[in-house]
């Protein structure tokens, strides 16, 4: 079976895109539209780091707290989840998004300027509710950029595009992190906390030079007439009904298990490796190489296109992501905890995006931004639970015990995840 999207009209040529690089460089320079997507979200995450390394310093800074970015991961996390599962899909697929995505920008950015005002340790409650509403507009923003790509770009382009999305995102990774501290360092905070105000209104400029349709309009319409009920259950009732979709959707919350192990990234810096925060950076770092490199490994628009391969890479990259996990449990050192870090996010790229490729690329419009919504609420709420559970073992036995307590929960619901889908991608036209 192929990757098929929902045909639209764009203003590119049908010529097939290359691998790695060059596919990505052909499709901004042939693509308007998607160069504008992309610039956007380049400029946001970024902004997204600067503000990340300015608001952790000055957090510990005013209340002593170590926790205190695990609280922030928290207040990231969650929102997301609860807002995806009950509102922002629906939004996604009833309203324009692409005045969703700019109407989500422009209140992203005011309240990035509130944490200006983090004086004191009496006013650290604003960064912690800041970083919540942040939260709550990026989960409107993510489903409505996701369901429109498909539109934005031709059926021979999705693949790259969506693999270019990744690989920005483990660019931004290192890359803003490195720029964010040196930001915060020469300028201060407050210049790491405008900047990433003045970058969400840059996304917003970029996401309104976008000249095409985000969505399909009959679908739109025929969902516009549809009551409430429907409305809130018809993604739920489109995963019930088709089991290929469902199937690579559960992909995500299977191997998430794994991420409660990147949560002991400091300790193991701290605790184990004796190297404090250079260390932490070093694994960060492994980890954003890993998902950098992951996506150039894939070779060639066609394999892309095919289902099968793209099942094979999946099922490849739980294996790494198993294996990764499972060889940095026992590290010693920064430089081969990085090495495992870069195994195991180098499959969980493969894993994660190539299986939201499938679900974006196989769901009809008019119920995308549900359908890949109900995926971020799935991918969130398993790393949590395997935050909490991994932090717990961690601290009732040792840190080592939490990694493999990941490990272990991952490849129980890896195995299941296999056997569930044996029928489903030996035969997907079946479903």
């Amino acid at each position: 079976m192929t990757l098929t999207a929902p045909a639209t009209t764009h203003p590119t040529a049908d010529a097939p895109l290359p691998a790695g690089l060059r596919g990505y460089a052909v499709l901004l320079r042939r693509n308007p539209n998607a160069r504008n997507l992309w610039l956007a979200q380049v400029v946001s995450q970024l902004g997204d780091w600067f503000n990340t390394i300015a608001l952790l310093g000055l957090l510990v800074e005013l209340t002593g707290n170590p926790a205190a970015g695990n609280l922030i991961s928290v207040a990231q996390i969650v929102p997301v989840a609860v807002a995806s599962l009950f509102l922002t899909g629906v939004v996604a697929d009833r309203y324009d998004r692409k005045a969703i995505m700019m109407i989500s920008s422009l209140a992203r950015s005011a309240i990035a300027l509130s944490f200006l005002l983090i004086r004191t340790p009496e006013t650290a409650w604003i960064a912690y509710a800041g970083t919540v509403a942040i939260a709550i507009g990026t989960a409107f923003y993510m489903p409505a950029a996701s369901a429109a790509l498909p539109n934005i770009v031709a059926k021979n382009e999705l693949s790259v595009a969506a693999m270019l999305g990744q690989t920005t995102f483990a660019t931004m990774l290192f890359v803003g992190a490195f720029l964010g501290g040196a930001v915060t360092t020469l300028l201060g905070r407050e210049a790491a906390f405008i900047a990433n105000a003045l970058s969400f209104l840059i996304s917003t400029w970029l996401v309104w030079r976008i000249r095409s349709n985000f969505s399909i309009q009959r679908e739109r319409q025929m969902l516009s007439g549809a009551s409430a009920l429907r409305v809130l259950t018809e993604g739920v009732r489109y995963l019930r009904e088709n089991a290929f979709v469902r199937g690579y959707l559960l992909a995500k919350p299977a191997v998430a298990w794994a991420l409660g192990g990147f949560g002991l990234f400091g300790t193991y810096s701290l605790t184990i490796y004796g190297t404090g925060d250079f260390g932490t950076a070093l694994l960060f770092a492994g980890r954003g190489v890993g998902a950098f490199i992951s996506p150039l490994l894939v070779s060639g628009t066609a394999s892309l296109q095919d289902t099968r391969r793209l099942h094979r890479f999946i099922v490849a990259g739980m294996g790494l992501v198993i294996l990764g996990y499972f060889l940095f449990a026992f590290t010693r050192s920064p430089i081969s905890g990085m090495l495992c870090a870069g195994i195991a996010h180098w499959g969980n790229a493969w894993a994660m995006t190539l299986s939201g490729l499938i679900v974006q690329a196989n769901t009809p419009d008019y119920v995308r931004g549900r359908v890949l919504a109900l995926d971020t609420v799935g991918w969130a709420v398993v790393s949590a639970l395997s935050n909490l559970i991994v932090a717990s073992v961690a601290i009732r036995f040792a840190p080592q015990a939490g990694v493999l307590t990941a490990v272990a929960l991952t490849v129980v619901c890896v195995i299941g995840w296999l056997i569930g889908m044996r029928r489903i991608s030996a035969d997907p036209q079946s479903v």
